[in-house]
């Protein structure tokens, strides 16, 4: 782009940014700069055509002292004689480690360079000569003598958070006494600077994201031989936890530098002297700000989760590994018990949300087509019958009010447990980050989940118990054998309920005219009755080992809490398909009950319902009032 078309091109530019310009006074800008870059909409058009550079800076930068180059004038970053007519010749790229000066008011000027940070990257894991070879790969972002230090850096990063900093020229009254005519010093700006500079500069989501351009970057993970570091990073509770808003836990840089230690200094962790260092390892995760409390095996739970096989070069030893194969490449696929575990619960959901949504898709399309029971008006009228006697209410209540107690308790439980445990499960989504930001917050969500799983608990142990009384009762009562009162429990499966299965899934395919006639509870509600107690069982002893951190990792491997987070969330996963899509749907939402079933309330279950679920029901309570139930018609 030549001078005559660039020059009322920055014309128009000019025009137009001042449309938006601030009103902020400007700062001190004695070479006046501001007066031009002052405004949102300066820029210019590169010359491939592609590409639109913007020369914005915010005055506010400048008035507020929000970083360390507040300070600086212009041109002790950009040359003078580039910069000092209009428009500017072709601008040098900065060199970072150049030296420039700190001017205050009435103060000394004060040298300063960024050269030992040059110097300490030499000997870190992030050399000049890695730096250029990754923005190579990248595409190269950084023109040619750009500094590298870019790559990481870029000046909003250098300001303040948002988060309230109480200041004012009374602070440093004090500093004054020894700084002021004695030692020379701005000890307001001193005193800025320290106190922001002890505040991280990125948070932990912008932090991620500027690790990821390299560190998730299939070109620069070939050339020099890294996992993605990133996505099993976001795919662990602290990755997930960050992506919830959560800055108290674990960041990148928490973990690969050591506490008060220099971020220039980020060493591999094959180096003794690394943060993550075997070695190390253990006080890294054990600092005052992580896991205090957590004994030395927590570092076997892993902070970069990874589920799916790693290939490496055969052979190579790898105690994690549960089985392994090797392709004819001679690469070695290391199946992790984390992968194995993964798999088993796939099997499972196939097996049994499967057959499970199957059936209910075919009982959908009984009543779409209103296809019922041959005898389903006779069960109805059977049903008004028996109503119609003093007892006939209670006999054909399925659920006492102690029961349906326990059932809201567990309804209400579950409820809360769904609502602040999924939200962590799919923490990348805009909606998780809005219902755990509506409960209080991940620390408030976090503590109502696990109480809510302990009441869960608690709830599922005194069930055991109340059956177990009424398990007796019914011994001393009928004097029958603990074999026959354990098998006439309403809930327990029986060879009947298998030829009940059998003869339902002949009428769902048309097969036969007539439905089985389940008593009080068919195979349906006795394998959703099943599948709590698995669930709370599951559930709680992997809950209780990740919410017990501290106590796990002093007696069992930190592994146990990775595959515990693992077996939690996919049991979790299978609970709420089965709750949401087969209970739900089937009991809750059908059209016999809807918009919900009174059973929960009052114990009584509408005929419709009773006609097609539970017509052995009926039949047992017809038999005991002396009804005919038209059986021989």
């Amino acid at each position: 782009m030549n001078s005559k078309t660039f020059q009322p091109l920055m014309t128009v530019l000019v025009l137009v940014g001042m449309a938006w310009a601030p009103t902020t006074a400007l700062a001190a800008d004695p070479e006046n700069c501001l007066m031009c870059h002052r405004y949102q909409g300066l820029g210019r058009i590169d010359d491939d055509g592609e590409s639109v550079r913007l020369y914005h800076v915010d005055p506010l930068y400048y008035d507020r002292e929000l970083g360390p180059h507040a300070r600086l004038k212009c041109t002790d970053c950009h040359a003078r004689n580039e910069v000092a007519v209009i428009p500017h010749q072709a601008v040098t790229p900065v060199d970072c480690t150049n030296a420039c000066h700190l001017v205050s008011p009435d103060r000394p000027v004060q040298p300063f360079a960024h050269d030992r940070i040059a110097d300490m990257l030499e000997h870190s894991a992030h050399t000049t000569e890695v730096l250029k070879k990754s923005n190579e790969l990248l595409g190269e972002p950084l023109r040619p003598g750009q500094s590298t230090c870019l790559l990481c850096h870029d000046e909003p990063t250098f300001q303040r958070d948002n988060k309230p900093f109480a200041f004012e020229d009374a602070f440093t009254s004090r500093c004054d006494v020894c700084h002021g005519e004695q030692l020379p010093q701005d000890t307001p700006f001193a005193f800025k600077h320290v106190v922001a500079r002890s505040r991280p500069a990125r948070t932990h989501e912008q932090l991620a994201r500027s690790c990821a351009l390299c560190h998730s970057n299939d070109d620069i993970r070939r050339e020099f031989e890294m996992p993605d570091t990133v996505a099993s990073y976001l795919a662990s509770f602290h990755g997930k936890a960050m992506l919830l808003g959560n800055e108290e836990t674990a960041s990148c840089l928490d973990c690969h530098v050591g506490e008060m230690q220099n971020v220039h200094m980020m060493q591999p962790h094959e180096l003794a002297e690394s943060s993550t260092h075997d070695g190390k390892l253990p006080d890294t995760c054990r600092s005052d700000a992580c896991h205090p409390s957590a004994g030395a095996l927590v570092t076997a739970a892993a902070v970069h989760m990874e589920i799916t096989p790693s290939r490496y070069e055969s052979p190579r030893p790898d105690a994690s590994a549960a089985a392994s194969t090797t392709d004819a490449g001679g690469k070695r696929s290391v199946w992790t018990i984390e992968f194995m575990i993964a798999g088993m619960f796939v099997v499972l959901i196939m097996c049994t949300f499967g057959p499970s949504a199957l059936l209910q898709l075919l009982e959908l399309l009984q009543l779409v087509l209103g296809r019922h029971n041959l005898r389903h008006f006779e069960y109805i009228e059977l049903n008004d019958q028996i109503k119609q006697k003093p007892e006939g209410a209670l006999k054909l209540s399925r659920f006492s009010i102690h029961q349906r107690v326990q059932h809201w308790i567990l309804a209400v439980c579950f409820t809360a447990l769904v609502l602040t445990g999924f939200p962590i499960k799919f923490a990348g989504d805009p909606w998780a980050r809005w219902v755990i930001e509506t409960l209080g917050g991940l620390t408030m969500a976090r503590r109502i989940h696990r109480y809510s799983g302990l009441i869960l608990v608690v709830g599922a142990a005194y069930h055991i118990l109340y059956v177990l009384y009424c398990l007796v009762q019914d011994k001393r009562r009928r004097k029958v054998s603990w074999t026959r009162a354990v098998l006439d429990l309403p809930l327990v499966v029986t060879p009947a309920d298998v030829k009940e299965l059998l003869h339902l899934l002949g009428f769902l395919f048309f097969m036969r005219r007539t439905r089985p006639s389940p008593g009080r509870f068919g195979l349906k509600e006795k394998f959703e009755y099943f599948g709590v107690f698995w669930g709370c069982t599951l559930l709680g002893v992997t809950g209780v080992l990740m919410w017990a951190n501290a106590w796990t990792s002093h007696y069992v491997s930190g592994r146990m809490l990775t595959v515990s987070n693992l077996i939690h969330t996919l049991e979790a996963y299978l609970a709420i398909l089965h709750v949401f899509v087969f209970h739900m749907i089937g009991v809750m939402l059908s059209p016999h009950v809807f918009p919900l079933h009174k059973a929960m309330f009052t114990g009584e279950t509408p005929a419709a319902e009773m006609a097609d679920a539970h017509a052995g029901m009926l039949k047992d309570a017809a038999s005991e009032l002396a009804i005919s139930d038209g059986e021989s018609k």
